[in-house]
């Protein structure tokens, strides 16, 4: 007979059992909803991800601080609420404050551009200041090219007041319109250029100072009858200079030789006058070793050949262009080399044991001399206008102290078509330069031609149109340009003025005007 199970040990499994039901299901619950707690916590992240911040740096002018920032702040509060980012300012230097824009990419564009407009809105200043006229040519620049990279550079509007092109030693006016910290920065450009001219003016001093008294006026004349040919160049002419409207802008100029007032050389005054002397000094002490003579030793000289040549009239070497290869009468298994010196526009016979090989090395700086002709005066004792009398001609190299580096003023006013005929080869029909030369020694400029015409040594000349070419005719300038060994003449639509004027061969290019 089956007996049933005590009541005790029964509700004992049976509450084992529930508790193993209820604990598993309690289990599965929470495992569940952790499950689901952990993908909507992951679904979260990924939602609310922040955007990728950028930083951006830009410099501002202590003028346009409280511009930027406002009373108290206000100003940059609004901007970085508007945007979002946060804008520090660090001192970069006593001028200017480093500006840092940190932020969305969006914010950080736009709250450059709102920083960009309140310094757009600064009050407009006009100021004015005078330069020297030396300066003034300077700021203009060749084309007017350095007054636009002036105006580029500080985006304030710059105009240089025009004037009688005579009244040199008159300072110029120059107005510049913009914001304070525009027309702060063209100022200090502007003045970078007055300490460069006062520097420059420093070494042309000191250059003027070492310089010797090249040859006397008799020996010019006389050597300079020597060469009448010329021939082109086909050495690299590597530095340029800049160009001016003809007769606007004046040039400091020496005379370093005069054949007549119809045919004589300048030298422009400028960065090249202290490298020509360097050059000069170099090659002097180099080619003064015998073992260099041996070196460089010319065995076959030919036309148009440059060389170093011995100057005996002061023991210095000078790069010259052989025009001229003559029979030596005192020697008739010997000839003389007829020489042109490029950088001087005199002439010499020189024997071929005083001429060597030019190193390339001293082909770097330009032949300076620049031939050229007296405007607007002619000879009085001769129709011929290339045909001046020894006294006139002497009366023209005591006005200028030819060799003796007299400092002048030199404009161009006129060119006319080179002289036909002899020896010069690929030279016909290029335009020499037509200058006036003033003396500013006595504080005002003096007309050298006037003073020829007023001691009876000329008469005033008045050019025939089909002879000369003119620029600037009719109230409007012809700018033109020559340039390279072929000497082409290349008008521009600019206002200013390209004149590699040259002498006999490919001289040195310059501003005569």
């Amino acid at each position: 007979m089956l007996r049933a199970p005590a009541t005790p040990t029964l509700k004992l499994i049976l509450g084992l059992g529930l508790c193993s039901l209820g604990g598993a299901m309690l289990y599965a619950y929470f495992k569940n909803k952790d499950e689901e707690e952990e993908l909507e916590g992951g679904g979260t992240d990924r939602i609310s991800e922040k955007p990728k911040e950028v930083t951006i740096k830009m410099i501002v002018t202590n003028d346009c601080i409280p511009l930027i920032v406002g009373r108290n702040g206000a100003n940059l509060k609004i901007i970085e609420e508007k945007t979002g980012v946060r804008i520090r300012f660090r001192e970069a230097d006593n001028n200017n404050q480093q500006c840092e824009i940190r932020g969305t990419v969006k914010g950080v564009a736009d709250a450059r551009l709102m920083l960009l407009k309140d310094i757009q809105r600064s009050p407009i200043v006009k100021e004015e200041m005078f330069v020297p006229h030396s300066v003034y040519t300077k700021i203009i620049g060749r084309c007017g090219e350095c007054l636009r990279d002036i105006c580029r550079t500080s985006m304030a509007k710059v105009s240089v007041e025009s004037g009688d092109r005579i009244e040199s030693k008159h300072p110029r006016r120059i107005d510049i319109s913009g914001t304070k910290a525009q027309v702060n920065l063209a100022k200090k450009l502007i003045e970078d250029k007055m300490r460069e001219d006062e520097e420059l003016r420093r070494e042309f001093s000191e250059t003027e100072s070492k310089r010797e008294p090249r040859r006397s006026p008799t020996n010019s004349m006389t050597s300079l009858s020597s060469s009448q040919t010329s021939l082109a160049s086909i050495y690299p002419q590597k530095e340029k200079l800049p160009f001016g409207d003809v007769g606007e802008k004046p040039m400091e100029v020496y005379v370093s030789a005069i054949a007549s007032p119809a045919k004589f050389w300048l030298q422009l005054i400028g960065p090249q006058t202290k490298k020509l002397d360097e050059l000069v000094t170099e090659m002097t002490s180099y080619y003064n070793e015998k073992e260099n003579q041996e070196y460089h030793k010319i065995d076959d000289p030919y036309l148009g050949q440059i060389v170093a040549a011995l100057f005996k009239y002061d023991g210095k070497w000078y790069r010259a262009q052989i025009v001229g290869i003559l029979p030596n009468e005192y020697n008739p298994t010997d000839v003389v080399l007829d020489l042109y010196f490029v950088d001087y526009g005199d002439s010499e016979y020189v024997s071929p044991h005083d001429v060597y090989e030019l190193r390339t090395d001293f082909l770097t700086l330009r032949f300076q001399a620049i031939e050229c002709y007296l405007a607007n005066v002619k000879p009085n004792l001769s129709t011929d206008l290339e045909n001046w009398d020894q006294q006139a001609v002497s009366k023209f190299e005591e006005l200028t102290q030819v060799a003796s580096w007299k400092k002048l003023i030199s404009r161009v006013v006129t060119y006319k078509a080179r002289p036909k005929g002899g020896n010069h080869i690929r030279r016909e029909g290029s335009p020499l330069p037509g200058v006036e030369l003033y003396d500013p020694s006595e504080g005002v400029e003096v007309n050298i031609g006037h003073m020829l015409i007023s001691h009876g040594f000329a008469e005033p000349d008045v050019p025939v149109n089909d002879a000369v070419l003119r620029l600037g005719g009719g109230g409007s300038s012809s700018p033109v340009e020559f340039t390279g060994s072929n000497n082409n003449l290349h008008h521009h639509n600019g206002n200013g003025v390209h004149k590699h004027t040259q002498n006999f061969i490919n001289s040195e290019a310059g501003v005569l005007s």
